[in-house]
């Protein structure tokens, strides 16, 4: 049988009760040689036994379930702290549980044996604390334990499964984005226009325009499948890149960079993520010779801090917001911190956080 096809009968919930309904059975039967009032009388399937077994299985299923909702209430609760740490809470509380429940089900079947059959021996067992009755109750808590364990973590790893699956697609899909946004037709177009008109000027510029052109699309090529690279190197990109928009524009756009040597060299981050912020302040803001387009990038509390005024351009589209969302989206694969943006009517600035790898 393939379980992947039947899966869904695995986990219908007929499947799930009938499942614990057979197991509770099987180990009602089990128990039963602990208590040898069944032993001796040789009657472990008659009236009595099969009383026992009900409420064992009844039982069991109310015990099960209250497990389950337990286990989902603690997770819920501290769902956010470390793994390990979560896990041990887990099975401090479910051993908790598991000891009151084991010792609920003797004081029970002790009372009710009692009530329907006039037998006292379990009692008996029960108030001495016997070794008969404790392992028979230690084999109940087993049960609970365990079997809770195991679909827990049946179902951490079913989850696991499809976030791994999941950040796969979205990784892909990342690197598909970024490659598509990065390598803009436009942009390429735009660089070959100006490219004609330097060559007719100055022909020593031109050769290296085309030079820092290269090195922008051989970093883009070279970089595309990786996830960090260090500060430096993407500052040593973007050095081309802002060559490229230098000529193209002139003084009219103006690049401030403030960050420490220790940073560049040891700091990490995606690649072409400053590129992508920079072409989103060119595309969305107006500039000129006279009122240029200051863009600054520092380092500030382990992020890097682009920043640019708010110069709307009159009739332009609004962002689709691509670039940040690509951003993002990387940054969710490799770490568990998300860059930040702060938008007012003056600034635009987004923080990207630095990663420092050991």
């Amino acid at each position: 049988m393939n379980f992947q096809e039947n899966e869904p009968l695995f986990s219908s919930k007929v499947f799930l009760y009938l499942s614990r309904i057979l197991v509770l059975f099987t180990f009602s039967i089990i128990f039963k040689s602990f208590d040898h009032t069944f032993v001796n009388d040789l009657r472990v399937m008659d009236l009595r036994g099969w009383m026992f077994s009900l409420f064992y299985v009844a039982f069991g299923l109310l015990v099960w379930e209250g497990a389950v909702w337990l286990t989902r209430m603690i997770e819920a609760r501290i769902g956010g702290v470390a793994a390990s740490r979560r896990l041990a809470v887990l099975c401090c509380v479910l051993v908790l549980y598991g000891i009151v429940a084991a010792f609920g089900f003797g004081f029970l079947y002790a009372v009710s044996d009692i009530v329907l059959f006039h037998r006292y021996e379990a009692w008996q067992s029960f108030k001495a604390l016997s070794y008969d009755l404790n392992f028979g109750i230690f084999m109940f808590y087993l049960l609970i334990l365990t079997f809770n364990g195991i679909i827990y973590y049946y179902s951490a790893w079913k989850e696991y499964q499809v976030q791994a699956e999941r950040l796969m697609r979205e990784n892909i899909q990342a690197r598909y984005d970024a490659l598509r946004n990065q390598i803009d037709p436009h942009f390429f177009f735009n660089s070959l226009s100006v490219l004609t008109n330097l060559v007719y000027k100055s022909p020593d510029l031109s050769a290296d325009y085309i030079t820092q052109l290269a090195k922008t699309y051989r970093y883009i090529l070279d970089k595309k499948f990786e996830n960090l690279v260090t500060v430096q190197t993407e500052l040593d990109f973007l050095e081309s890149y802002l060559f490229l928009m230098h000529i193209r524009h002139q003084q009219s756009i103006q690049f401030e960079v403030e960050v420490e040597e220790k940073i560049r060299s040891k700091g990490m981050i995606p690649p072409v993520s400053l590129q992508l912020l920079i072409e989103n302040a060119i595309k969305h803001n107006r500039f000129s010779a006279n009122d240029p387009l200051i863009i600054s990038v520092k380092n500030e509390d382990g992020c890097l801090v682009v920043s640019n005024p708010v110069r709307r351009k009159t009739g332009a589209e609004l962002s689709s917001g691509i670039g940040l969302e690509n951003i993002q989206k990387r940054y969710a694969l490799i770490s568990d911190r998300g860059i930040e943006i702060q938008q007012s009517d003056e600034m635009f600035i987004v923080k990207i956080p630095i990663i420092t790898v050991t």
